[in-house]
Order: structure tokens, then C-alpha cells, then sequence
């Protein structure tokens, strides 16, 4: 359905009430950690006056006309910045008041200089180099090359060995929500989040927890590891509120990888998955609107238009910070959907992670852009 005004407003008034709040949450969150590069591709240049490649498919289609000929594409670097679905997603919660630990892939055994600055707000346990990516950004989409090397040891009695089990377990106490994050790229993410279930998250006793999870692309994953996974992630549920997070891609290749046939569309793709699982709740965020299901029912909110993205990269992991910081709060479902939403635009509009100010001040560019035509969606 269409955003209204009404929840617009309704989730600005929640977001001004956090401002004056001193109720400060926690959430622990893991386990990668990149540093990014983002590029632009150069389609032609003449002098000082460059021409831009602006969609994936003409981009493709040249790289496609040097088969069996070879070829070269100019790449402009144009920011290198702290990557990784957890560290991106600790910023930006930490920007809106939230504790945030975040242990990864950040430096060892001193954390990396890009992960050290004045800009990073959020508090860092880190036992591993990072790894490495390429954004290559265009006005449709992006693709992302990664050097993953690093994390090819990187398994849960690693974790625990440097990190240290008691350690984890004092940090978690008080932690009110587990964001878990990246399992595509981490060959061992599913041993080590079966750890931090068994060792950590069961041992505590508590089940009034709250838990996200983002895959990322599965298309390097079996059909077995995907199946075996979510009914890891469905174990989760015996300890508090669960929600897996996938983007449209992400959803339709695991339907195929699940039933072993395309569905025939995100929604039928969704439903069929989410009673398949034990979980309280599954966000499918494709490029334009959220769908959340709930065994209360199925919502759908369309988001907001960012007509001139400053940056691609780390959209969806803001939309799950906006989503994690409305649930820590008590928001209903709905405005954890479009709260989400707003974190993923302002982050693309403004090009850094948004602090509660940031959000609201999104809120109200959304509640008055309703009246006004829209041309291009909203990348997250």
C-alpha cells in the first residue's frame, strides 16, 4: 500500500520523543568488516570532460565486447570508507544513540586506521584483517569485486580464542538485540552463529531477545547450507523475536534454491519461505517499497525517492539500523518498516549514516515530497 502521511507524521513524533529519550539500548552485532572503495566506471574521456558508464547494463555490455579481444576500463576511486554489513550498520546505530558493539573484521591485532577515526561512534572488538571490496556504482545498481581471503580461518573457536567466551557472554547480558550479518561472504558464518547460539544466546537463559538477520547474495551457496541455515535461524526463535532480512535478488534465488523452481513473484516467493521457517518475522526490501510478514499478516510500504544518490553501498545494511533501532524502542511493526526506509534514504541522499536528526529531518522531505511526482526509486 501507499505510504501515508499519517504514519509519516506518526513516526517523526516517535523519532523527536528518541531525541529527549535517555533510555540508551544495546545491540551486539557481527561478524565482517571490509574496507570499501567506491568507483565509478569512466565510459569515455576527452581532456578534463569525462563521460560516465550510468547503468549496469551498458557497463556490461562492454565489458561483454572485449570477449576474446580484451579490453580496458577506467575506474575512478571516489571515497574509501569502513565497509562490512556489521561495522556499516554499528554507525549508523550508534549515530541515533544506540550502544553498539560491533566484533568483526576491523585490524589485529590493532584495529585499522579507516576503523579508528573520530567518525567511528560505535565500540569495536576486533580480531581480524579486514577484507577488501570494490564498489563499482552506477545509477541502477552496483557490483561489488571482494577479496574475502582473510576470513578463510575465521570460525567460531577462533572467536572465542581471541575475542574470549566470557567476554562475549558479560557483553551479551544486557544486550537487547543480536544483528547478524554478511553469512555469504564468511565461509564458517554458520558455525559461528550456531556458537553464539549454544554458547552465548542459550546459555544466558534470557528469551526476551530480539534478532536480525541479512545473508547477503547466496548465489555461492549450496541448496543444502542455504536449507540448513534458516533452520539455525529458526532456532533462534526459542530466545526472543526473530527477522530475516533479504533484498528481492536475495529472495527469489533462495525460493529456487529451496523448492527448486522459480516463483512467480517477491510476494508468492515470501509466503511460501515464511511458513516454511519459525520466525516471528521476514523484511523483503526490494529497490522501491519493504514487504514485512508477520503471522499477524502481510504489510507493504512503499518508500521514498532519492533523486541524486550520493552513495549505493551500505543502504540496506542502514535500512536494517533503522529497523533494529524503531524494534529496540517498542515501535509497531509498521513504523519499524518505514523507519528503516528513511535510515536507507537519508544514508543514500546525504552519503554518511544518519543520527536522529538526520532522520527527522528526512521524515519531513518524505511527508512533503507526497504531493509531488516521482521519478526514480529509492536504492537500498
Amino acid at each position: 500500500m501507499l505510504t501515508t502521511q499519517d504514519q509519516l507524521s506518526d513516526l517523526l513524533i516517535r523519532v523527536e520523543q528518541l531525541s529527549r529519550s535517555s533510555n540508551r539500548k544495546k545491540i551486539i552485532t557481527g561478524f565482517d568488516g571490509f574496507i570499501d572503495r567506491i568507483k565509478k566506471p569512466v565510459s569515455s574521456r576527452s581532456g578534463e570532460t569525462v563521460d560516465w558508464f550510468h547503468s549496469l547494463k551498458d557497463f556490461s555490455a562492454r565489458i561483454a565486447e572485449a570477449s576474446g579481444k580484451s579490453g580496458q576500463i577506467e575506474l575512478v576511486t571516489e571515497k574509501t570508507k569502513a565497509g562490512g554489513n556489521a561495522p556499516i550498520l554499528a554507525e549508523m546505530l550508534s549515530r541515533c544513540n544506540i550502544d553498539c558493539l560491533c566484533i568483526g573484521a576491523m585490524g589485529y591485532p590493532m584495529v585499522h586506521e579507516i576503523f579508528s577515526g573520530q567518525d567511528i561512534t560505535y565500540r569495536i572488538i576486533s580480531i581480524l584483517e579486514p577484507g577488501k571490496s570494490d564498489a563499482i556504482e552506477l545509477s541502477d545498481g552496483k557490483i561489488i569485486f571482494s577479496d574475502l581471503s582473510t576470513f578463510s580461518h575465521f570460525n567460531w573457536n577462533y572467536i572465542k580464542r581471541t575475542a574470549g567466551l566470557e567476554i562475549l557472554k558479560r557483553e551479551a547480558e544486557d544486550t537487547d538485540l543480536f544483528a547478524f550479518a554478511d553469512w555469504a561472504n564468511l565461509p564458517h558464518a554458520s558455525e559461528i552463529w550456531e556458537g553464539m547460539l549454544n554458547d552465548v544466546v542459550r546459555s544466558s537463559g534470557r528469551t526476551d531477545r530480539f534478532f536480525l538477520f541479512d545473508l547477503c547474495d547466496p548465489s555461492r551457496k549450496t541448496d543444502q547450507q542455504v536449507k540448513k541455515l534458516l533452520e539455525l535461524i529458526s532456532k533462534f526463535s526459542d530466545f526472543g523475536q526473530v527477522t530475516l532480512g533479504l533484498n528481492e535478488n536475495e529472495m527469489m534465488r533462495i525460493h529456487r534454491q529451496l523448492f527448486g523452481s522459480d516463483a512467480t513473484d517477491v510476494y508468492s516467493a515470501a509466503g511460501r519461505m515464511f511458513v516454511n521457517m519459525s520466525i516471528q518475522n521476514l523484511l523483503v526490501h526490494p529497490t522501491d517499497r519493504c514487504i514485512l510478514i508477520r503471522k499477524e499478516g502481510v504489510s507493504e510500504l512503499t518508500g521514498h525517492i532519492v533523486r541524486e544518490p550520493r552513495v549505493l553501498t551500505g543502504g540496506g545494511d542502514n535500512l536494517n539500523g533503522g529497523y533494529c533501532l524503531g524494534w529496540v524502542h517498542g515501535f509497531p511493526a509498521e513504523s519499524c518498516v518505514l523507519l528503516g526506509m528513511a535510515a536507507s534514504g537519508a544514508y543514500i541522499r546525504n552519503g554518511y549514516a544518519p543520527g536522529l536528526n538526520d532522520l527527522k529531518a528526512y521524515l519531513k522531505l518524505w511527508i512533503t515530497s507526497l504531493t509531488t511526482p516521482t521519478l526514480t526509486p529509492t536504492l537500498h
